[in-house]
């Protein structure tokens, strides 16, 4: 085989596998790059995926907001409106972690539960834990609401037992007793007293407060069991069961199921346009929050959610949501969870009864809703599932209705009373950035070398073709130029041949007249300068008779 063959064929070898090198990078890139990140997500003993989800390094910031009940001795008149200042924020710093971690290889599960110490944040609050509130006596209503369907003999105890509030449904009592210390009372200890079966009411608790005693507890908020994704990555952080059970008995079965993220992990590669799902144990039900729109964070692509009017609805926006009105269908805005909180009338709003029928807010005096303070929404990194920010708003309230068997609630009106609300911020952390940035510029970095590959493969792919037609172009215009040479020296020649032959006379007579004109030039020049000479001394003499 002839050498220049030989290099060609090097040439074309090489410059096939760099296309098809580059096609490679170009169109498997992002599949084996996810791959790698399913392999990393899998949740395993001693994994960074695991590690990070068991002590999240979160900064989560819990603020409270608890309204103040300014004019409790107008709430038997029912043309004055109760009326509410808002205080607070009165901030904790929330260090979630997992306990009782147990790992159930035969079907790819793990369970645990969770627990949190909360810390109290003096500089981020506005106020003190000693501040006082005045708001209604949510024991007494949670109890004569649980009781008012009992026979007589025990409503009988229970409108005693109501009897030590003197006919005044509000308490006053301190930031911090509401929230995680609780407080002691006698209904309560009466409840824990009695025997259950008088009573049908089994309180778990000796005190009460709107968060006792979640603080450092791993047992309020269940048993979660929750797939690892290493039998099937698109179950990762799933949840598989509550409290051993994949139905919760707070709802009607259609609307039981227990399904969607515990909050940690989302399913991996969001689509846009698509709700995503939670489980929320403190209302023992999953809620959809809608895809709005991508957004950046820190520089990092991600989704945008919103709780929306969906996830507050009864059933009149969403026909869906209807199982969830536990026999009590109000108008949209509130969510009526009180079949999960011991059959005490509670029901769950967004802030100011944000996004909730009128009917709620033109109930109360001093409330203003606001989109950008009291929307719940969350940002998603889409191919990871993992959080991005969060602002989770939520806002309690507790149904007051008249009840004709106890005194104490004979003659009250019916409202929707607002007791507090929450945010709870969390943004991700500025060292955990540039590992969600990672994937994507190895994805990016990898297609541009893709494309440099694809061009190099075609310059050598090129390369000879071009080398050979130009090495064909020179030698042909090398061929014209001669051709150009030949036929000019050949036309000059001819030229020179057929000039006339030149007569010695001619030449003779042209020789002597060109002697003659130079005589004339040499004699019409000597007379110029004598000419100039002459006028040269009248000027000189002139001067002289002048100056005389």
């Amino acid at each position: 085989m002839m050498p220049g063959r030989s290099r060609r064929l090097i040439f074309n070898i090489f410059g096939s596998c760099l296309i098809l090198l580059g096609l490679a990078n170009i169109l498997f890139s992002e599949s084996f790059f996810n791959k790698f990140l399913e392999k990393e997500m899998i949740l395993s003993p001693g994994s960074k995926t695991f590690e990070l989800w068991k002590k999240p390094p979160l900064n989560i910031k819990l603020d409270f907001y608890l309204f103040n009940w300014t004019n409790p001795e107008d709430f038997d008149k029912p043309y004055i409106k109760p009326k509410f200042e808002e205080l607070g924020p009165y901030r904790f710093m929330e260090v979630p972690h997992k306990v009782d971690i147990k790992w159930h290889p035969q079907n790819a599960s793990m369970s645990y539960k969770k627990q949190s110490k909360y810390y109290f944040d003096a500089e981020g609050s506005k106020g003190s834990l000693d501040d006082e509130i005045v708001t209604v006596n949510s024991l007494a209503v949670s109890l004569s609401s649980k009781a008012k369907n009992w026979n007589l003999l025990r409503r009988k105890v229970i409108d005693m037992a109501l009897n030590v509030y003197n006919d005044d449904i509000s308490i006053r009592k301190t930031v911090n007793d509401l929230l995680f210390e609780g407080y002691e009372d006698v209904l309560l200890n009466l409840a824990n007293f009695l025997p259950s079966s008088l009573t049908e009411v089994k309180v778990p608790f000796d005190k009460f407060g709107y968060c006792y005693p979640r603080n450092y507890s791993a047992d309020v908020t269940g048993i979660f069991n929750i797939h690892t994704g290493a039998d099937d990555i698109r179950k990762f952080g799933q949840v598989h069961t509550w409290n051993y059970k994949d139905t919760t008995n707070a709802y009607a079965p259609e609307c039981a199921k227990v399904y969607g993220s515990a909050g940690e992990f989302q399913s991996l590669y969001l689509q846009p346009n698509k709700p995503v799902d939670f489980f929320l144990s403190d209302i023992c039900r999953s809620v959809k929050m809608d895809y709005v729109e991508a957004t950046e964070v820190e520089g990092i692509r991600g989704y945008r959610y919103e709780g929306g009017k969906r996830m507050v609805d009864n059933g009149t926006l969403y026909p869906e949501n209807v199982c969830h009105c536990n026999g009590m269908c109000v108008p949209s805005g509130l969510i009526n969870i009180s079949s999960c909180w011991f059959g005490s009338p509670m029901f769950l709003s967004y802030p100011h009864f944000h996004d909730a029928d009128p009917t709620y807010l033109s109930q109360v005096d001093g409330l203003k809703p606001e989109k950008d303070k009291h929307e719940l929404y969350l940002v998603l990194e889409p191919k990871s599932g993992l959080l991005l920010d969060m602002a989770a708003r939520l806002q309690s309230n507790i149904l007051i209705e008249p009840i004709a068997h106890f005194k104490l609630f004979k003659n009250k009106r019916r409202i929707f009373f607002p007791l507090f609300w929450f945010e709870a911020r969390t943004r991700v952390p500025l060292d955990l950035t540039g590992e969600f940035k990672l994937l994507p510029r190895a994805i990016l970095t990898a297609q541009i070398l893709g494309g440099f590959s694809i061009l190099g493969g075609l310059i050598l792919l090129a390369w000879y073709p071009i080398k050979v037609h130009l090495q064909n172009r020179l030698i042909q215009q090398i061929k014209i130029n001669n051709l150009d040479s030949q036929t000019h020296h050949q036309i000059v020649g001819k030229q020179i041949s057929l000039q006339p032959e030149v007569s010695p006379l001619l030449v003779s007579s042209v020789q002597a007249n060109a002697k003659i004109l130079e005589r004339a030039d040499t004699e019409i020049s000597t007379l110029s300068i004598d000419a100039c000479t002459s006028s040269t001394d009248r000027s000189s003499m002139q001067s002289t008779t002048s100056s005389t």
